[in-house]
């Protein structure tokens, strides 16, 4: 059964001014437990063959899989094979798709991460590919999107049935997963309403001009 994310979709991202700068974090303490954590992060495919699929029904696992779940603690097939880690990610930042502005996460990988994952997706157009976290030696599929087409270039956008929240918080995991030592809050600022609308008259002057 096709358990995780099936209309979530990979495709390439044309660079425009991010929003997030201007997110504002109500739950200060969800932020730090996330930033505060040692996680390693990893990009496999998915296996979803109705062969795999089956096995997994019985209860076993196939030659070159392994089972995680996701976040919803649904049970995921995903190949051993590591495609790119953490080392590998630039940038997660939220944002919108600029045709169908639905939330998104807007992934900027390094110049080796970028060949690698245009040649991966060439020949996995169709196919799902899970980015994990592992952490404690415990890994957990983060999204597996659909492999929509070839993406080159190291920008990458995940979409598809996804709340604002849920692309801030994957961003957010996304990053710290990067890292290779959890990040330390220096300070912590509560900003009110009357802070916030400037930053955002701010933030979307940016993304208009960026985006000409």
């Amino acid at each position: 059964m096709n358990s995780v994310w099936p209309n979530r979709s990979l495709r390439s991202r044309v660079p425009t001014a991010s929003w997030c700068s201007s997110r504002v974090w109500q739950d200060t303490a969800k932020a730090k437990d996330i930033l505060g954590r040692t996680a390693t992060l990893e990009v496999r495919l998915v296996d979803d063959s109705p062969e795999a699929l089956a096995q997994l029904a019985q209860g076993t696992v196939p030659f070159g899989d392994e089972r995680f779940t996701d976040r919803d603690g649904r049970p995921i097939l995903v190949k051993r094979r590591v495609i790119l880690t953490g080392e590998n990610l630039n940038d997660a930042q939220p944002g919108f798709d600029s045709q169908t502005q639905e939330p998104t996460v807007n992934l900027e990988l390094d110049n080796r991460g970028a060949r690698i994952f245009q040649e991966v997706t060439r020949e996995n157009v169709g196919r799902r590919m899970a980015i994990l976290l592992f952490e404690k030696g415990k890994g957990e599929v983060v999204t597996a999107p659909v492999i929509r087409q070839e993406i080159g270039g190291g920008r990458v956008q995940i979409s598809g049935q996804m709340t604002t929240m849920e692309a801030t918080d994957t961003a957010l995991v996304l990053r710290a997963g990067s890292l290779a030592a959890p990040m330390e809050i220096v300070e912590e600022r509560l900003i009110g309403p009357s802070s916030v609308k400037p930053t955002l008259r701010r933030a979307s002057a940016q993304r208009f001009t960026a985006s000409l």
